[in-house]
């Protein structure tokens, strides 16, 4: 029996109901293994019930979702939803450049106004004709080797596929501003991002960001999902910790999985961060400072949490004393025999003078 490795990425393919289309097309013809390549498709396998069919309990990036199922595998569906067919491409041959040499065939399957096949690798296996009559889709070859990213030097310069004006441009779920056209570039030198190239850089996402590689960097434009659906919440088991989660919201389900309480730091952290503390059903305690660049839409807020809003700029520097003074400079911490509102007080103390407003859901 043919053995189907599945990689399912972001959150619209599944939202669309595509993600379980192919899935249920396939499940027939052989042994099927799906597994989300990403993170922010997490809530949406949720809230479509799927979480028994692709695997989401691990945080792996595209490549290394498909480097692992190449080991047991005799064929790979890489099933995405990109803004369009170019940035489809675009983002596969990204995926594509980041293997190593991969021996099994590696198609990718792309939705948008209709399905279309990438072979990124064995365009001779006999599945191909039976997806392609399937879902009534066509082949696109790949264009010529070029995943949109010059080197010179220390310098790197790396296009943002499919950015449209006014949308935010994020690296490694950092926002680090706005594009005012279609043509966007991000310029690095010696690891430091310098110029966002047909639109307008945001230094406070630059420091947060530090030195990074934007040849590896996760770049995206626009919102995270605009699918707007009601959450489903899993049942799950709670320790006696409450986490800290400041800026690294991709990373809630690994930090977050077990605790009983979660402290957020920062607008878009605390939109991203509650959306999928909801589907665990973990209140947070949220530290903001209306600094919203509005990457996400249609996101919820756990049930019991709290949002503290705090002065403009503020809630790095509250973040910080709550680090510190609360969570002993580590992620997490041992509760013992205090409760949400005990907690709660405690960062409020740290907040101070800089509190403007606590809201309740």
């Amino acid at each position: 029996m043919i053995r189907i490795g599945v990689v399912i990425h972001g959150p619209a393919v599944i939202d669309s109901g595509k993600a379980r289309e192919v899935l249920e097309i396939i499940s027939g013809m052989g042994d099927v293994q799906a597994i989300l390549g990403g993170t922010m498709g997490r809530a949406a396998v949720i809230d479509a019930g799927l979480e028994r069919l692709i695997d989401i309990s691990r945080n792996l990036k595209p490549s290394e979702t498909i480097m692992e199922l190449s080991s047991n595998c005799d064929i790979i569906l890489l099933v995405n939803e990109g803004k369009s067919c170019e940035t489809g491409l675009t983002f596969g041959a990204m995926v594509f450049g980041k293997l190593d040499q991969i021996t099994i065939p590696l198609y990718q399957i792309e939705f948008r106004s209709e399905p279309v096949i990438i072979p990124w690798a064995g365009e001779s296996h006999s599945i191909l004709s039976e997806f392609i009559d399937l879902l009534k889709a066509r082949v696109i070859h790949p264009p010529p080797e070029s995943n949109g990213i010059k080197i010179e030097g220390d310098t790197i310069k790396r296009w943002v596929s499919g950015a449209r004006p006014s949308e935010y441009v994020t690296v490694n779920g950092i926002v680090i501003g706005k594009a005012l056209s279609d043509e966007v570039y991000i310029i690095s030198e010696s690891g430091d991002i310098t110029e966002l190239e047909g639109g307008r850089l945001k230094r406070h996402g630059i420091e947060k960001l530090k030195k990074i590689d934007l040849q590896t960097a996760m770049v995206r434009s626009g919102p995270l999902r605009t699918a707007n659906i009601t959450p489903r919440v899993l049942e799950h088991s709670c320790s006696n910790y409450a986490v800290l989660i400041d800026h690294s919201a991709e990373d809630t389900f690994e930090l977050a999985k077990d605790a009983v309480l979660a402290v957020v730091v920062g607008d878009d952290t605390t939109a991203i961060a509650g959306d999928l503390l909801t589907r665990l059903g973990i209140p947070m305690i949220g530290i903001t400072d209306g600094d919203k660049d509005g990457i996400t839409h249609h996101t919820h807020v756990p049930p019991g949490s709290v949002i503290i809003s705090v002065k403009p700029g503020k809630d790095d520097i509250v973040g910080r004393k709550v680090c510190e003074e609360i969570f002993c400079g580590m992620g997490r911490i041992k509760i013992n025999d205090l409760g949400f509102e005990e907690i709660l007080a405690s960062v409020i103390q740290q907040a101070g003078s800089l509190v403007e407003e606590i809201v309740r859901y």
